[in-house]
């Protein structure tokens, strides 16, 4: 295998990047959602898939295994016959035809964590050379999880390489041609013999000639190949200088020309390169004997360093052409651009593909200097700094933005390489690489970073607050049922003013739910819903002192959904401010919902089964065609202001309700979106408008919570419910309170833990702990962490139930009621 230089590595965060069934054509389904997730995040998925597909050199996406995760539509076609289902394989079944190999791949030094590896390399299962680029695929946070490689057949070209490198078939070049039949011509006539031939060797085997003029009865014949017999070779190659005899047919009886030709004398001498080697041999051939051998002594050798010397400057020349030829093709075929400028940047050269990478047809940069179409704010020093290091012939490098054809402005990453060449002039090559999306890329990591912290103080914020609403929403709860037990006129006004404090409490609630959908949570907690209540509420919550008018199309007979309400309503309000914001000069956003079955066939990437339908449809300006793909991607946005996290935000918690959402737009006509959100099993739903009955019960509670205010409440409540209670304020010590009352047969009925104790054991442990006291041991997990995995779960962790903060009495009737009842 032979390494070449490789180009500069790009992680791909990008990736990145993304890229047909799995089983016969490739598909983005076949990654895992890890990685499917992460392409999204930095390609259109169908675009890169497309791209990839047109391309005729093989493409394979690899995990960091070695196990083919996705290809292209070229590696499908090229294996069908033998390997038709590629996905899952490791890729060495395929290239190698074995995983057992002498040689390290060149995939393994990317998987094992190398930058990048670029080689030729035979692959034997293919019985072909090939060129191997691999570079390996990062994860958001700089972890390598695979590799990407292009793997391009170039046997015909090392076909092409090897016959010129060893001249072992074709004519030579059209120059030297008249030159070395002249040669032999007029060694044939010098000697007065039949036959003259010059010949080289392509390889180390001197043995094997190939004749590069040949002379035979006053005609030119083709050239051919000439297997020297071992005697023959020995003795005129063995010596620097000429050999000769005049018995050469019972001297050398084997050699097939010396026989063919019937030739009984010879005068040859080997042709010395300038290193020393023997790179041919030049020979007069007679059927009769020669009759003058001091001439003869004397003329070979003449004819022996002219022909050594043109034979040399020939492979130099066909070399050099060679050389050309591939760098040619190199930059030709580059992704890079590549400039020749003078020392002041004057574009004498550009590659052809600067259409591609910058718009611009090759002739309208040319004549123009590089720095022409840089970045205003970047223009001077990057021009200084260039002047001064080409002045002492010094290699560098720029990272600036240059002027696309389209007025955009995009990054670059250039390297410069200043050279003298052999009048004395100093030119300037420039290899400029577009790192627009990997700036983007870092951009967005920045971003992404910052945006992490938010969501973590977010998060701290919310839980803290719900431990707050939780003593005021409990408090007020709590004093609200007392006062209207009494029967005075003066608390019929404090029961109001009670009602309307926790109805605020309750709009404070959601609003830390929303906090937390934002603090990134993890699955929601579903409730059997009406989702005409929550789509009413939101809608007429987002578009409170807004010019724009809403239509809402709500049939009575729609199902019931199980969704997280505080989620969902953010998906509705998300939706209408953007469409609020598409018509800043008013207009009519219609809001309807329909009940539908989804079958097997349909395209919809959902499971089969029913789904409320809602359409969202604005009369804004709509959205191009070109951006309608990317409105769900992170971070993108067509705002100025923008944090394009809304749609895609909008999108996670579609997917975490296994729901789908669509979206079509006409620029000038307006965006409708699509939310298909799956039905609930039943149609039950628990009335939030009647006032509801508490459920006393009996026994002992165990409450464990750091807070003393929530410990004071809770306690106060289960009080009220007809409950005995008992505090902890960390898990040691609920363990040693629940022991205690096993010890003196007085069991707790029920424990109530909090999930979260800073500088304590937590919900989670101490419910372990409690499981190895009483396997059969009944508690419900307390969090202001709303978006917290237990509370979604909370069978998964040992918990029986899960009652969110903030909470009020008639909650934790319902809850208890639920497990104790």
């Amino acid at each position: 295998m032979k390494e070449i230089e490789s180009p500069q590595h790009i992680p791909i965060h990008k990736s990145k990047k993304d890229i047909d069934s799995a089983s016969t054509k490739p598909s983005l389904d076949s990654l895992s959602p890890k990685h499917a997730n992460f392409l999204h995040h930095h390609t259109a998925g169908e675009e890169w898939e497309q791209a990839f597909n047109a391309l005729t050199d093989q493409i394979i996406i690899l995990d960091r295994t070695g196990i083919i995760l996705w290809a292209n539509k070229a590696v499908s076609e090229y294996f069908e016959s033998v390997h038709p289902n590629l996905i899952g394989l490791d890729y060495r079944i395929p290239y190698y035809g074995t995983i057992q190999l002498k040689e390290l791949p060149p995939w393994e030094t990317v998987l094992a964590g190398a930058l990048s590896a670029v080689m030729e390399t035979w692959l034997s299962s293919l019985k072909g050379w090939f060129l191997v680029s691999c570079y390996p695929l990062y994860d958001r946070e700089g972890e390598q999880w695979g590799a990407i490689s292009v793997v391009k057949d170039i046997t015909d070209q090392k076909r092409v390489e090897e016959a010129l490198r060893h001249i072992a078939q074709g004519a030579p070049a059209a120059g030297s041609v008249a030159f070395f039949r002249s040669l032999v011509k007029d060694l044939s006539n010098a000697l007065n013999v039949e036959y003259a031939i010059l010949a080289e060797f392509s390889g180390s085997d001197k043995h094997q000639a190939k004749t590069v003029a040949a002379w035979a009865h006053g005609t030119f014949l083709e050239t051919f190949s000439w297997e020297i017999s071992q005697t023959f070779g020995s003795r005129i190659l063995g010596s620097k200088y000429s050999n000769w005899t005049n018995t050469a047919q019972q001297e050398l009886p084997d050699d097939p020309i010396l026989s063919k030709w019937n030739i009984s004398s010879y005068i040859g001498s080997p042709l010395m390169g300038t290193s020393g080697q023997i790179i041919g041999l030049v020979i007069a051939l007679g059927k009769y004997p020669l009759r003058n051998i001091q001439v003869a002594q004397s003329i070979i050798p003449l004819f022996a360093v002219r022909a050594a010397s043109e034979l040399e400057r020939k492979r130099a020349e066909e070399a050099l052409r060679d050389s050309e030829e591939r760098y040619r093709a190199i930059v030709e075929n580059s992704y890079d651009l590549i400039f020749e400028t003078t020392p002041s940047g004057t574009c004498l050269y550009l590659s052809p593909n600067c259409r591609h990478v910058l718009g611009y047809q090759v002739n309208e940069l040319l004549g123009k200097s590089f720095f022409d179409f840089v970045h205003p704010d970047e223009r001077e020093n990057l021009a200084n700094e260039f002047e001064q290091k080409v002045k002492i012939l010094e290699s560098g490098e720029m990272v600036c933005r240059l002027r696309h054809y389209e007025e955009e402005w995009r990054w670059f990453e250039s390297h410069t390489r200043p050279f003298r060449t052999t009048t004395g002039s100093i030119l300037v090559v420039i290899d400029a690489r577009d790192i627009t999306e990997r700036k983007r890329a870092e951009d967005e990591r920045v971003r992404a970073t910052k945006l992490e912290s938010v969501g973590v103080l977010a998060g701290g914020i919310a839980h803290d607050f719900n431990n707050i609403l939780t003593s005021v929403f409990a408090n007020v709860g709590l004093s609200k049922m007392l006062a209207s037990k009494q029967q005075a006129p003066a608390d019929a006004s404090i029961v109001e003013r009670l009602a309307a404090a926790e109805k605020a409490c309750l709009r404070a609630r959601d609003l830390t739910k929303q906090l937390l959908t934002f603090a990134k949570g993890g699955a929601p907690i579903k409730n059997v819903a009406s989702i005409s209540t929550f789509i009413t509420d939101t809608v007429e919550f987002a578009l409170r002192g807004s010019n724009v008018r809403c239509e809402l199309h709500l049939p009575q007979d729609l199902w019931t959904v199980e969704v997280d309400e505080g989620q969902m309503s953010q998906v509705i309000q998300n939706l209408i401010i953007n469409a609020d914001q598409a018509m800043p000069n008013g207009g009519v956003i219609t809001v309807q919902a329909r009940n539908t079955q989804i079958k097997q066939t349909t395209n919809l990437p959902v499971t089969p089964g029913r789904y409320v339908v809602v359409t969202i449809k604005d009369q804004g300006v709509g959205i191009s065609s070109e951006y309608v793909s990317k409105i769900f991607d992170p971070y993108f946005t067509t705002k100025q202001k923008g944090s394009g996290l809304g749609l895609a935000t909008t999108y996670s918690i579609m997917k975490r309700h296994d729901g789908h959402i669509t979206v079509s737009s006409e620029v000038g006509v307006g965006t409708t979106f699509l939310l298909y959100i799956p039905a609930a099993q039943t149609m039950a739903i628990e009335s939030q408008e009647e006032e509801e009955a508490l459920i006393a019960g009996a026994g002992r509670i165990l409450i464990m919570d750091d807070e003393i205010e929530i410990r004071d409440i809770l306690g106060k409540m289960l009080q009220h419910l007809g409950y005995e209670v008992t505090y902890a304020n960390e898990g040691n010590d609920a363990i040693h309170h629940y022991q205690n009352a096993q010890h003196h047969h007085n069991p707790f009925v029920l424990a109530i833990i909090d999930l979260t104790i800073p500088g304590g054991m937590g919900g989670r442990e101490t419910v372990r702990r409690l499981k190895e006291i009483d396997p059969n041991v009944l508690a419900v997990v307390s969090s202001g962490y709303c978006n917290d995995p237990v509370l979604a779960n909370p069978e998964n962790f040992g918990f029986k139930g899960v009652i969110a903060k903030p909470y009020n009495i008639l909650d934790l009737s319902k809850v208890l009621s639920q497990i104790l009842l």
